[in-house]
């Protein structure tokens, strides 16, 4: 892959070797007997069956070999074929196109080294040719300007992409965390790797030379397991596959090239997902560092303090802490400026507006941002080593100085810092006062004349490294991975990056890539990763900060808040916090909500129950919803009426909110004012005989509660049903599990069971479905990945496996039609439900069962439950995939579950 940018001083590191005779094998030597690329294999007299075979596994239940299950031509076979077709016969295939004659030798490393004894055959492939054939291709368009190449050549994209994703990613038109590389392909992972190198690099100088966009989903949905492993030894499992998700393979490629953490920093990650980073900072191991050229100890717990300069406010305070409190109780931000001369922190009162270009006693000022985890931080006090209060002011004074616009430039610039500015201390005065500046960031970072990142990861480069190197910096910094970060980045006017030697302002970061792209395309090096790496930043401040501002000026409805949902979902889903209750203040703070809604929201019993609380709170003010959020794939919300809510938009580095796009939206109801006439529950007696009970009679509404709920009292036990929820009108399955018919499923230990549906009536006397073996099943389950799911592509079998029943005997039946039963496979994500036999629960899906052109869909599970009004109530437990039974999947997809019959859907469901 010499073709892909590297970092300075790094080599090509993969190796792949081809091995064919020049005269019969090479593909420009193979007579194509009339057959086109798409056709290659009746060149070789190969079968279709043949070039798309994939070998099940080599055992089946027994552990007795399959017959018939072979692959029909031997592994090094297999592997010469499909690189002749997909990487000598593809490049050939593209230039000819335009004119350019190639042969499979260019791509062809000499071999340098003498052999006596047996001679070597086997030469390594290189790709080193292909800029400067890229640019013969432009040159050739130029003077040409034939529009039609670009047609064909996209025809032999698709093909290549086809089959690559036929064999490695199971034809999905998605890409998932877990699919990288090869599956059961007889293709070694190097060569699948060089493959979608090479086709990646000639879809985008296609769409380069002819002035087309290119699509922005990825292409194609494999992923090279061999960059995923080599990106894994660097980064935390959650930014490995976060990565992977993020870039093509040339931004993959340069990733796992370039420096990662160190390995003590890798050992904080020892809990990481591919789904969340787990890396936790606590206080007792937390310690406040001096810049790496400090030699002595200058760190006071109290700095030294050498006055308040401006407004007067009638006080003379002794120490840094009173005067920051003094300034908060006139209602100014505090500010402070180091004193060189004498050692020591002065203090400013900034009031909104108070300062003029011309005359003002309160200079402008620059807010500090920065992660904690650097060592810049303080739990215990509220002060740094004076090597680090000296280094800020001196970034602080050049950016004002030298980078700034002439209307924000000034000589004497102070700065907040939240290491200074925010009281720490566990007294209730102290929490005060935090308080206070938690609810000010808006106004803290809106009033600053910018807002200037420290981060040592950037700060350890100079600003005239490589493009790549700067845009990688920025998407892998700390910075760009943390809660707090993201909203003083957001509420910003200007944000500047600190280098080594100056700061870079965010927008000219965008716009160094987007021209640094343009030069490399024009030299033949078609990228994307610079401008990829910059936009993961930048794009969700530009975007949510539009769509903020226009509900904020009435451009955009209220109640269409929820379009700023998704959004945060996908930038949140990057950021990872310490403490889960923070996430809803700055989120407050980012949409423009009033913060002190949130501060005021606690749960004495600890931070998770004040998060979910305030999680709860920022549902109802956001209101509306897309009916499809009930199908996300992350942890629910414990509160009844709201478990269809994810807990927390963090750190959900695969995030899927479900279907936002396909679904319509509803606003979260409150039904408790409906009458529950008429509805009963239906419980066991003492005598065993099941008594119903009518829920109208039983349950008294209490006063001075929450109307979001009525209670129950079912014997000596209360049961709190949720009279809110969010309405939604997808299909939904009643299921109920046997403990006669279903022992293996309801213990959920492969988190999955298979369901069985016949669109016409099941008349259970007539149609029994066909025992199936009670052995256990194998391998994994897989994850809920990050997006909207399709199909798996044209070159799939038949969705359905229809299973003939038996018919008896009967005139019941005589006049039906064929009846044709539909299985499907539900795998169920991870979760902590107590399941139970006997009891009703609910499959809601995105599609109805039966639809033949449906083969991969989201779903929920709920408890089927009660409540008011005439729709079904469900009460939310987990997400799930539903997956079509094919007749071609391996047996073990469904080995060792229990297949339930549902009968025909019902909507008009409310999800509690």
């Amino acid at each position: 892959m010499d073709h892909l940018i590297l970092p300075d001083g790094a080599e090509p590191w993969l190796k792949l070797a081809y091995d064919a005779d020049e005269k019969s094998e090479w593909y420009e030597n193979i007579p194509d007997k009339g057959f086109k690329y798409p056709e290659f294999y009746k060149r070789l007299d190969w079968t279709y069956d043949e070039t798309w075979f994939v070998p099940k596994q080599g055992e089946d239940l027994l552990g007795g070999e399959l017959e018939d299950e072979k692959a029909p031509h031997e592994p090094w076979e297999i592997e010469r074929f499909f690189q002749t077709w997909l990487i000598f016969g593809f490049i050939i295939e593209v230039f000819t196109l335009s004119g350019i004659k190639v042969k499979t030798d260019d791509f062809l490393a000499p071999i340098t080294r003498k052999a006596v004894h047996r001679p070597q055959t086997a030469r390594l492939i290189t790709t080193s040719k292909l800029p400067d054939l890229i640019k013969e291709w432009r040159q050739k368009h130029q003077a040409t300007r034939d529009q039609s190449v670009l047609e064909e050549v996209l025809k032999l994209l698709d093909h290549v992409g086809k089959i690559v994703d036929y064999h490695c990613a199971g034809g999905k038109e998605h890409r998932s965390i877990h699919q990288y590389g090869k599956v059961l392909w007889s293709v070694s992972d190097a060569t699948t790797t060089v493959i979608i190198a090479v086709a990646s690099a000639l879809r985008k100088a296609a769409f380069y030379i002819y002035n087309k966009p290119g699509k922005e989903d990825r292409w194609p949905v494999t992923n090279s397991k061999l960059l995923r492993q080599r990106i894994q030894r660097k980064w935390c499992q959650s930014d490995a596959a976060m990565i992977m998700e993020d870039f093509d393979i040339d931004g993959q490629n340069y990733i796992a090239a370039a420096r990662g953490r160190t390995l003590e920093e890798l050992d904080d990650h020892y809990a990481c997902t591919d789904h969340s980073c787990e890396a936790k900072i606590s206080d007792g191991t937390y310690t406040t560092q001096h810049v790496p050229e400090c030699r002595q100890d200058d760190y006071d717990p109290e700095p030294k303090f050498v006055g308040h300069v401006s407004p007067g406010y009638g006080k003379q305070p002794a120490t840094l802490r009173e005067a920051i409190k003094h300034i908060m109780d006139a209602g100014h931000l505090p500010m402070m400026r180091w004193d060189a001369e004498q050692k020591g922190l002065t203090t400013y009162g900034h009031q909104k507006d108070m300062y003029s270009e011309e005359e003002s006693k309160v200079p402008p000022f620059v807010a500090i941002s920065h992660v904690w985890a650097d060592g810049k931080g303080n739990p215990f006090d509220n002060s740094l080593p004076y090597c680090q209060l000296e280094r800020i002011q001196t970034l602080v004074d050049d950016l004002a100085a030298n980078h700034l616009p002439p209307k924000s430039a000034h000589p004497n610039p102070g700065f907040w810092m939240d290491t200074l500015c925010c009281i720490v201390g566990l007294d209730d005065e102290s929490r005060k006062y935090k308080k206070l500046s938690i609810q000010s960031m808006r106004e803290i970072y809106g009033e600053s004349v910018a807002v200037l990142v420290i981060d040592p990861w950037l700060m350890s480069i100079p600003s005239t490294a490589s493009v790549n190197e700067i845009c990688y910096r920025i998407y892998a910094s700390g910075w760009s991975r943390r809660l707090w970060t993201h909203q003083e980045g957001f509420l910003a006017r200007d944000v500047y990056y600190q280098f080594q030697d100056k700061p870079l302002r965010l927008p000219d970061v965008d716009e160094l890539a987007r021209d640094f792209q343009k030069k490399m395309a024009y030299k033949g090096y078609p990228i994307g990763f610079p401008l990829q790496a910059s936009g993961k930043t930048s794009f969700y401040y530009t975007t949510v900060k539009t769509i903020v501002n226009g509900i904020r000026e009435g451009k955009i409805p209220a109640d269409n808040k929820w379009i700023v949902y998704g959004h945060l979902a996908d930038s949140l889903g990057y950021r990872s916090t310490t403490n889960i209750d923070d996430e809803l203040l700055c989120v407050a703070s980012v949409i423009g909500s009033d913060v002190k809604n949130y501060t005021k929201v606690e749960d004495k019993k600890g931070r998770r129950g004040t998060a979910e609380l305030r999680m709860k709170t920022f549902l109802e003010e956001i209101g509306r919803f897309r009916q499809g959020i009930i199908f996300n794939n992350y942890e629910r919300l414990k509160i009844p009426g709201f478990r269809w809510a994810p807990v927390s938009l963090l750190s959900h580095r695969s995030s899927g909110l479900g279907d936002l796009e396909d679904s319509k939206d509803a606003k979260i109801e409150d039904y408790s004012d409906l009458n529950l006439d008429d509805i009963h529950v239906e419980v066991n007696s003492m005598l065993g005989n099941p008594i119903k009970i009518n829920l109208n009679k039983y349950i008294p509404k209490k006063l001075n509660i929450s109307r979001q709920r009525v209670s129950m009292y079912l014997g000596d036990k209360m049961v709190l049903l949720p009279t809110v929820g969010l309405p939604v009108d997808y299909p939904g399955y009643v299921i109920k599990f046997s403990s006669k018919a279903h022992g293996l499923t309801v213990n959920m230990a492969e988190r999955r069971f298979g369901i069985t549906y016949s669109p016409l009536p099941l008349v259970t006397s007539i149609l029994k479905t066909p025992p199936l073996p009670k052995t256990p099943s194998f391998g994994k389950v897989p994850t809920l990945g990050k997006t909207k799911f399709g199909g798996f592509g044209k070159s799939t079998p038949p969705a359905v496996e229809p299973v003939e029943s038996p018919l008896a005997a009967s005139p019941a039946v005589e006049t039906a039609a064929e009846i044709v039963t539909y299985k499907y496979v539900v795998f169920v994500a991870e979760n902590d439900v107590n399941w139970a036999f006997d009891r009703e629960y609910v499959l809601i899906l995105q599609k109805p069962l039966g639809d033949s052109n449906s083969q991969e869909f989201l779903a929920m599970v709920g408890r089927k439950s009660v409540g008011p009004g005439k729709r079904y109530w469900v009460q939310s437990l987990c997400s799930a995939i539903v997956k079509v039974r094919k007749p071609n999947d391996d047996r073990k997809v469904d080995a060792g579950i229990d297949y339930v019959d549902v009968g025909q859907a019902a909507t008009n469901w409310v999800v509690t």
